[in-house]
């Protein structure tokens, strides 16, 4: 067993470790005050997201799916093993075979799937009401601020963006296993395990993975829990890691992100970092920060710095990006679990104090509303138009026979390629331009914004 010194486990310690909020009142941690948490981070998820059960599917989805045949069944892993790519994101692949395996191209299933993913994410945050500095309270305002949050919807309504669920999902199951074993020795290295077996699923489904590390060093930090065994373990998983980074760019010639000009080690990171971090923490994460403050919560500024240090850590993999100055709404669906916290601990300071509930319940329609209400006002008739792309594509293959060349599309021609062999199988049938035999028909899509 790797030496570390344990303390009295945190759900059970009568003061609790002096973490993020010393001022929580520390009866939250009952168990038993946990039990409505599951329904209503059910019900906050479903009421946000099950309008956009009935998209069909966008884009990329069709590559998804695509590669998901290719490489999802055991015939394919060995190939899915040699492309320094898609390794990365073998267990979305092999989850998309499943899914396409028992429900075949149906949009509605594979959404439901992302839908599921999400509410077990949501209810691995609430699990953060186990450790004291945080209690139930907090941590279930918190998951049910992450279930509704708008702004990193991208990661659950798109199915292309499964990998982003997933390695949030791996990553918290390494998080709150690493905790366990910083503060229980009941289970031996059993937890340990659970960690590392984690941490490499996240390595296999996305790059941002590596980031894992650092964070269960900020988990050592904040329970003030350094051992020469901790510090093992973490050195051994940040050896992983490095191997891991260093195998991808040792495929940088034939990498195709490293080559299409998605990422660049030459971009201005730090830019895009500080840009992306503001626009997470807006609005909500703000009002959090100011109702903690202003109401002087007990280790309020402590939970602020360790918020904006996990934001930070969580972002800093997709900060090279060269498209955009600011990181995509599906690649801040983790670090925006930082505002959720902070969220929740301001929602739970606000609970507290008699004079403010009536405030607290104001703020909690104000967020639910803004949330829930930007999802179907403003986001669900963009992703329709996302999807209307591909499905213009499709009627048109529908109602013309022979060779289709793509003249002008929206997305990748790959997209429309895919698309048209996964639903007519006439994958053969459609070319990009200057590759077409002369009998080809043009498709130019003009009505895409």
């Amino acid at each position: 067993m790797l030496p570390r010194h344990p303390v009295a486990e945190p759900w059970r310690e009568p003061g609790g470790p002096q973490g993020l909020t010393g001022s929580v009142d520390r009866t939250a941690g009952s168990v038993a005050e946990a039990r409505w948490i599951v329904p209503a981070v059910i019900l906050a998820a479903l009421a946000a997201y099950f309008p956009f059960l009935s998209l069909p599917f966008i884009s990329d989805d069709y590559i998804q799916l695509d590669l998901a045949r290719k490489y999802g069944p055991t015939g394919g892993w060995m190939s899915l093993a040699a492309d320094a790519l898609y390794r990365c994101r073998a267990t979305s692949l092999v989850l998309t075979s499943v899914i396409d395996h028992w429900f075949g191209l149906n949009a509605s299933a594979h959404s439901a799937a992302s839908l599921l993913i999400h509410v077990l994410n949501c209810l691995l945050v609430a699990a953060f009401g186990l450790w004291k500095p945080i209690g139930w309270r907090a941590a279930a305002i918190g998951a049910v601020f992450f279930a509704v949050h708008e702004g990193h919807q991208e990661a659950v309504v798109w199915v292309a963006a499964l990998p982003e669920l997933l390695v949030f999902f791996f990553a918290l199951v390494a998080i709150h296993a690493w905790l366990l074993w910083l503060h229980d020795d009941r289970y031996g290295n059993l937890p340990l395990l659970i960690t590392v077996g984690a941490y490499l699923l996240a390595l296999l489904s996305k790059e941002s993975g590596v980031v894992i590390v650092p964070l269960l060093g900020l988990g050592a930090l904040v329970f003030r829990h350094f051992s020469w065994g901790v510090i093992t373990a973490l050195t051994a998983m940040g050896s992983v890691g490095v191997i891991y980074a260093l195998a991808i760019f040792d495929k940088s010639a034939t990498h195709l992100h490293l080559n299409d000009g998605t990422f660049n080690a030459a971009a201005p990171f730090w830019y895009t970092l500080v840009n992306s971090a503001w626009r997470i923490y807006w609005i909500w994460g703000f009002v959090a920060v100011a109702v903690l403050l202003a109401l002087r919560v007990k280790g309020a500024l402590k939970a602020v710095v360790l918020s904006l240090v996990w934001t930070l850590i969580a972002l800093l993999p997709y900060a090279f990006l060269t498209y955009m100055s600011r990181v995509p709404s599906r690649h801040t669906y983790w670090a925006s679990l930082s505002v959720a916290m902070l969220v929740g601990l301001a929602g739970h300071a606000l609970w507290q104090r008699q004079a403010s509930r009536l405030m607290a319940g104001c703020l909690l329609v104000a967020v639910l509303g803004h949330n829930i209400g930007y999802l179907w006002v403003k986001k669900l008739p963009q992703y329709e138009r996302r999807a209307q792309a591909t499905e213009r594509f499709l009627d048109f293959a529908r109602r013309t026979p022979g060779p289709i060349v793509i003249q002008c599309f929206p997305y990748g021609p790959e997209v429309a390629i895919s698309a048209a062999g996964l639903i007519m199988d006439r994958r053969d049938d459609v070319f990009f331009t200057g590759k077409a035999p002369a009998s080809a028909t043009p498709y130019c899509d003009t009505e895409h914004p």
